[in-house]
């Protein structure tokens, strides 16, 4: 008897452990059924938003060029390049057979001034809107340093962008109109002679002309800017003197340019993507694109 109530415990034992085992999963099975955070399939998990970059000084210049159009009718809008002292009211002698001499040497009173004004050129168009713009607006400054100083005053400020650093910490540049803050983002910054027709306001321009005017500011620019650009877009170009490739000589054909491109969407960004051009066009080559 003994025996057989052993035996019968052994056999209770036995049926016991093996029900147990068949109820808990195997480890294969627990993962399997319950698949981890990086096997899940990309559906599974929403896709964040990317969060928009906000300009922490988005112009607001509408009141300052109200104040400087009281002073001088000929005012147009209002130039500010984020980093530098450039911050003022830009005029414009509207009258082609001007040459642009008028504010050569004029301040906003007309009053003489060796430093003169920012004024545009005096082919452009202006309506107080964007769209009333010239194709390519073109505003002239001094840069009166012969040494280049890039913290002289006016226009020399410029010199800032031969900085490479500088230039990816400031993509954008500020020209407002009477009815509209306006947002540039820079595409090109080079080096050219007045016997390149960069100034040109592009208004009674073909779809293929302005294609090649871009296409020559690329070709010239010291940096290749990730910036796309097309034949519909308004331009922006800065203009004034430099005196690195003409040593000791004032005045000469040499100038330096940046060209910008309106922007007409909220997609800003902090930096520009921006990489040095290993093929750039020198200022004196005439560009065959």
């Amino acid at each position: 008897m003994k025996k057989i109530l052993a035996l019968l415990l052994a056999a209770l034992m036995i049926v016991s452990m093996a029900a147990c085992s068949s109820r808990e999963p195997a480890p294969a099975d627990e993962e399997s059924s319950s698949p981890s955070s990086s096997q899940q399939s990309p559906s599974s998990k929403a896709e964040e938003p990317k969060e928009k970059y906000i300009l922490p000084d988005f112009p607001d210049h509408g009141e300052d060029i109200a104040k400087a159009k009281d002073i001088n009718s000929d005012t147009v809008g209002w130039l500010r390049i984020p980093g530098t002292t450039v911050d003022d009211a830009v005029l414009c002698y509207a009258d082609p057979n001007d040459y642009n001499q008028y504010y050569l040497r004029k301040d906003i009173y007309k009053n003489y001034s060796m430093e003169g004004v920012y004024f545009a050129d005096c082919r452009n168009q202006f309506d107080g809107t964007a769209a009333g713009l010239s194709h390519n607006t073109t505003i002239y400054g001094h840069a009166l340093d012969t040494n280049d100083n890039p913290d002289a005053i006016r226009f020399s400020q410029l010199k800032k962008f031969w900085d490479i650093d500088f230039a990816k910490q400031h993509p954008y540049i500020y020209f407002s109109t009477e009815e509209e803050d306006l947002v540039w983002e820079i595409f090109a910054a080079f080096f050219t002679t007045t016997n390149h027709d960069y100034i040109n306001p592009l208004d009674n321009a073909s779809e293929s002309q302005v294609q090649k005017f871009l296409d020559e500011a690329r070709a010239r620019s010291d940096y290749d800017y990730n910036v796309e650009v097309s034949t519909d877009d308004k331009l922006l170009t800065l203009s004034t003197c430099v005196y690195k490739l003409s040593p000791g000589r004032y005045p000469n054909e040499y100038r330096y340019v940046l060209m910008a491109k309106l922007v007409t969407d909220d997609n800003y960004k902090k930096e520009a993507d921006l990489v040095v051009n290993d093929d750039v066009l020198g200022p004196d080559e005439a560009f065959n694109g």
